[in-house]
């Protein structure tokens, strides 16, 4: 489910690294960590520039990404989520223009 909706960004293209799908824009925004037995952790690449979205991430002991984990359908809030996606599609966007 996850995947079907983070592959509905026109801008973002999907890709397995490690097999684990991987999205990218220009840099790699997001991946889907499998976290067993547990659920799915989406994790975002460059979390700390994420200023509004960071609060709802956690950490764990990581310096530049952070992710929020899922363990059912029912805990992926889709307008939360499309928030948390277009500021890291932002934040990408922000990084590449520096450069």
């Amino acid at each position: 489910m996850l995947h079907n909706f983070i592959s509905e960004y026109s801008e973002i293209e999907a890709s397995l690294k490690y097999k684990i799908p991987f999205y990218a824009k220009e840099k790699v925004i997001c991946y889907l960590n499998p976290v067993k037995p547990i659920g799915v952790e989406l994790v975002f690449w460059n979390a700390l520039k994420m200023k509004d979205s960071l609060p709802l991430l956690d950490m764990k002991k990581r310096k530049w990404f952070a992710g929020i984990t899922y363990r059912n359908l029912e805990d992926i809030d889709f307008d939360v989520l499309d928030k948390m996606i277009k500021e890291a599609i932002k934040c990408d966007s922000q990084y590449n223009k520096s450069i």
